[in-house]
């Protein structure tokens, strides 16, 4: 079933990051303790903090990537870099989850909530590998189910907040044609598609940063040192 407004979840820290700076390459290091603290979330709602582990950030990590099509993703060794970005979008999503919360919009039904777990089974060959998979990571499927509910209510909160950006007029089309030269060259017709997808996605893109900004300014959120990032 295609999302409406073509807004992933796994999407959303790429529009509100940017391309990921070269960084070198890390050194080989000694694995991490499962149950090491590497964050802890306090939103502004007043709900009780959100501690993450290493072991849960896995969880979460192989539960976006099976989602979005990465079945690869199900047994891989996730390494730090993988990590690190893992746990940025799982901040984004705690917050941005809070706040619909507190906002009381966007439910995710029992039976959404289930379709979306055979959804996620059916990304599997077998049945037999997608219970090896919750075996794997010591899940069980009211746990997953969990998650995914989650992941769509921030999809629908996002989207429904992000609609209003990727609305483009044919005049905004049209002044975007005229100030490119590049694009000048060929006649609007043949471009008017393009050029509006691009115009939608920049202010898409410039709005999620801007909600992304705000819920965090407005939250705790403290980044441990087993990954290696900073506090914040």
């Amino acid at each position: 079933m295609k999302r409406p407004f073509g807004i992933s979840t796994a999407l959303f820290l790429a529009l509100a990051a940017g391309p990921a700076p070269a960084r070198p390459a890390d050194p080989p290091a000694a694995p991490l303790p499962a149950d090491e603290v590497v964050a802890v979330i306090r939103t502004s709602t007043g709900a009780p903090p959100t501690v993450v582990t290493l072991s849960r950030l896995g969880e979460e990590a192989r539960i976006a990537l099976v989602s979005r099509g990465a079945l690869g993703a199900a047994a891989a060794a996730l390494d730090r870099p993988a990590l690190r970005a893992a746990l940025d979008w799982l901040v984004d999503q705690t917050l941005l989850s809070d706040e619909a919360a507190r906002l009381d919009v966007f439910r995710v039904e029992p039976a959404e909530a289930a379709a979306e777990v055979r959804r996620f089974q059916e990304r599997f060959p077998s049945l037999a590998e997608y219970r090896a998979f919750l075996a794997r990571n010591d899940l069980a499927e009211e746990e997953l189910a969990a998650v995914l509910r989650r992941t769509l209510r921030v999809e629908r909160y996002v989207q429904g907040r992000l609609s209003r950006a990727a609305r483009v007029t044919d005049a905004e089309v049209e002044a975007a044609w005229r100030e490119r030269p590049e694009l000048a060259r060929r006649p609007l017709d043949q471009q008017r598609a393009a050029i509006r997808a691009r115009l939608a996605e920049d202010r898409t893109r410039a709005e999620l940063r801007a909600l992304l900004g705000e819920l965090r300014a407005r939250a705790e959120v403290r980044l441990l040192d087993p990954l290696g990032g900073p506090d914040a």
